[in-house]
């Protein structure tokens, strides 16, 4: 078994929390494949919920890493259609039922999401009537789906924990993207999805304990030169941009992940120019795939890989 604890303490002078929100970086990347960096999904566990956002490519596989049963996900949050966010979902429903989800499998998105399942289900056609039948002998009930599409607003609340989404501005021809605040009790995350600069995911993310947010960067000259360059950093929130979000939003962390670094930009540099926009001190790293972070009075941060564990 591996599992590696990194120290990093980032010790505040808030109030306990009864309880822990822990956040696994399942995917910290963009379409391009990377087996470092598979793309874009993050998992959200409070007690027995866990809660997945974006089920992006090789999301089974980071869960397997993790020691995470597939078959206890029951809840995915799309935060939009594009094949990077959601590559990964056709194995969350089919080798979750393969695998004994013994329950509905909930899945909210924006508008879309439902022909997007129905036509998963479809295409899987041949392999769900081969394993319905001996030997495996499958039931249809692990299979069972329930899509929401959502609006913005409070989209699933369990006792203290709740679920917003949060309407941002994609850009790109994106008519619907959303981001998601979770919170519990006094705690809360918000992640951004994909978005450039959103006054309105400022506005519903101020002064939370982890602000997860995407980052784009490229070098000036490279973004002048290149219509398509140009094109992508107006659909994602450049070092620039993020400044003023972490300005206004003041969290106690940010994480920044769906990295798209172009032109030769290292991700060192562009934590870097960040914090040296910001007029104050924050905290601010970069995701990689297997970080985990308790939210609690001191945020702590450390990978998680189970993979070598000969019970996984």
């Amino acid at each position: 078994m591996r599992f590696f604890l990194i120290p990093i303490l980032l010790i505040f002078t808030l109030n306990a929390h009864a309880e822990v929100m822990r956040v696994v970086i399942l995917g910290s990347g963009t379409p391009r494949p990377n087996i470092e960096r598979f793309s874009q999904s993050i998992l959200i566990e409070v007690n027995d919920e866990k809660l997945l956002f974006d089920s992006g490519r090789g999301t089974v596989i980071r869960l397997n890493q993790a020691n995470i049963p597939l078959k206890e996900i029951k809840k995915v949050f799309l935060t939009h259609l594009h094949s990077d966010h959601i590559i990964g979902l056709s194995d969350i429903i089919m080798t979750g039922w393969i695998y004994q989800r013994d329950g509905t499998l909930n899945i909210y998105g924006p508008k879309g999401t439902t022909g997007l399942v129905d036509n998963l289900k479809k295409a899987y056609s041949e392999d769900i009537s081969i394993r319905t039948v001996p030997p495996e002998n499958h039931s249809l009930e692990g299979l069972k789906t329930k899509v929401i599409e959502i609006e913005e607003g409070l989209i699933y609340q369990k006792e203290k924990l709740k679920v917003y989404a949060i309407r941002v501005d994609h850009g790109g021809g994106v008519k619907n993207a959303f981001g998601y605040k979770i919170v519990n009790d006094d705690q809360s995350i918000v992640i951004s999805g994909d978005t450039n600069y959103s006054p309105n995911l400022i506005k519903h993310a101020k002064y939370c304990d982890v602000l997860i947010h995407e980052i784009a960067s490229a070098p000036e000259k490279l973004i002048k030169k290149n219509a398509k360059i140009q094109g992508l950093m107006n659909y994602h929130t450049t070092p620039g941009e993020m400044a003023r979000v972490i300005e206004s939003v003041k969290p106690r962390l940010t994480i920044l992940t769906h990295i798209l670094a172009l032109g030769g930009v290292s991700e060192e540099n562009i934590v870097k120019k960040i914090k040296n926009l910001n007029k104050k001190s924050y905290k601010i790293i970069m995701a990689y795939d297997l970080m985990a972070i308790d939210v609690k009075k001191d945020i702590q941060i450390y990978s998680l890989d189970y993979s070598d564990d000969p019970k996984n």
